[in-house]
């Protein structure tokens, strides 16, 4: 028994790829392979929602996770940015309370925000939708090009941008413009000319 997957990093609109060519995509690849499917016990269809619009910070409802458009916009990576941001969320709301126990949702809410979507956590974001947006401009061949530049780069590195967020490993590198800089002219001395 084996569990295969084959994603579609990113795509918009026309460029998006169906469940089912993502599908025939699959059975090509296993059978480039000589691996013979004998049965599917379960197919499981998952779609994530990367970019768009962070969430409007004026609502009373603090949203979180998918909700707060947390997803990492060129890895799909969430649950992990989640839970290092929790903490701090958690603190805000119950300090606040703490302080004022009549402090306004309004206020709690508008804090819990000012905490999760920090100038530091948008100018990393909208980095990272960058990221997103020149991969899809690419052709198959740049892609590879690209990958392979990417993956020569310090692991630690590499590893920070896909985690992308404040407090989990690596991310020190993608923190600061300056940091993010130096990140994009690494990269583009290991890409190939063209």
């Amino acid at each position: 028994r084996i569990f295969f997957e084959e994603t579609s990093l990113v795509g918009k609109d026309e460029r998006r790829m169906t469940f089912e060519e993502c599908m025939l995509r699959a059975e090509k690849r296993l059978k480039q392979h000589n691996i013979k499917i004998l049965g599917i016990e379960e197919t499981e269809y998952c779609y994530i929602p990367m970019g768009g619009e962070l969430p409007d910070s004026t609502q009373r409802i603090i949203g979180f996770g998918g909700a707060a458009n947390m997803v990492h916009p060129s890895t799909g990576y969430q649950v992990q940015r989640m839970m290092a941001t929790a903490p701090a969320i958690a603190s805000v709301v119950s300090s606040m309370i703490k302080e004022d126990s009549n402090v306004s949702p309004d206020a709690i809410a508008a804090a819990a925000y000012a905490t999760l979507w920090n100038p530091q956590n948008r100018g990393q974001r909208d980095f990272q939708l960058f990221g997103g947006d020149f991969l899809m401009r690419q052709s198959v061949n740049q892609l590879r090009g690209f990958f392979s530049a990417f993956f020569a780069i310090e692991q630690e590195v590499w590893a920070g941008f896909l985690a992308g967020w404040p407090g989990l490993p690596g991310n020190f590198h993608h923190e600061t413009w300056s940091s993010r800089f130096k990140f994009c002219l690494d990269l583009f001395l290991k890409m190939p000319n063209s």
